[in-house]
């Protein structure tokens, strides 16, 4: 920055500019600590829905493997969870953009009554976790109750 003749004060939209983004960076970091603390970092986008035969959960977990993401049934609950860490690309840089989220991650979902555990299957493809949860024979989400007279 060059000192100008009034005193100094001759780059003030520069000197705005750069506090600026600092403050932006510190409120990122500040922002990403506070999401740590409370007990996750990102939580992935996900759908889940129900077929005739099946439930199935869809969830986007760009840029992991199948070595990054655990899927359990635990207690009548499906727990999909894992953790994606902070680009690695190269080195010696510093972000001026930092939005896709990374660390840890955990989704959990109650699967009803009537499921088969033994089918539940997962296949993770370009970044697009899908865990079938088939619907066993006997339950089918209706049941017909024969009526007696009594």
């Amino acid at each position: 920055m060059q000192r100008s003749q009034n005193g100094g004060w001759g780059d003030v939209p520069g000197m705005k500019q750069r506090m600026d983004q600092l403050m932006d960076e510190a409120w990122e970091k500040f922002d990403l600590q506070q999401r740590v603390r409370e007990g996750g970092c990102w939580k992935p986008v996900t759908d889940a829905y129900e077929t005739r035969d099946e439930y199935v959960v869809r969830m986007e977990l760009p840029g992991l493997g199948k070595d990054d993401v655990d899927v359990e049934l635990r207690e009548g609950e499906l727990l999909i969870y894992g953790q994606r860490g902070p680009n690695r690309e190269g080195g010696g840089f510093s972000h001026q953009v930092l939005e896709r989220s990374f660390g840890p991650f955990a989704r959990r979902f109650r699967l009803p009554q009537g499921t088969d555990p033994e089918g539940i299957r997962a296949r993770l493809e370009n970044g697009l976790l899908v865990v079938h949860v088939p619907k066993t024979e006997k339950w089918q989400g209706k049941q017909r109750i024969e009526v007696i007279q009594g």
